[in-house]
């Protein structure tokens, strides 16, 4: 396959692990930090704490029966 002139490639985020942020990916990060910041400092909801309890209750539950099962066979 030829470079085509005019197309840049994007660099492979593989080939220098270590290499330095960028202006842009700078500016991307504080940008989302300013508009979502304020939202992620929100305390959880009440209905969802518990509805995500309820869950991990029930995936141990689950857990303890498949161990049951899986001992006794």
């Amino acid at each position: 396959m030829r470079s085509q002139p005019g197309r840049r490639r994007l660099p492979d985020p593989d080939a220098n692990p270590q290499r330095e942020e960028s202006a842009f990916d700078l500016w991307l990060q504080g940008a989302l930090r300013d508009a979502f910041d304020q939202v992620a400092a929100e305390p959880i909801p009440e209905d969802l704490l518990r509805m995500i309890e309820e869950d991990r209750a029930e995936r141990e539950r689950l857990r303890r029966r498949r161990r049951g099962e899986a001992e006794e066979a």
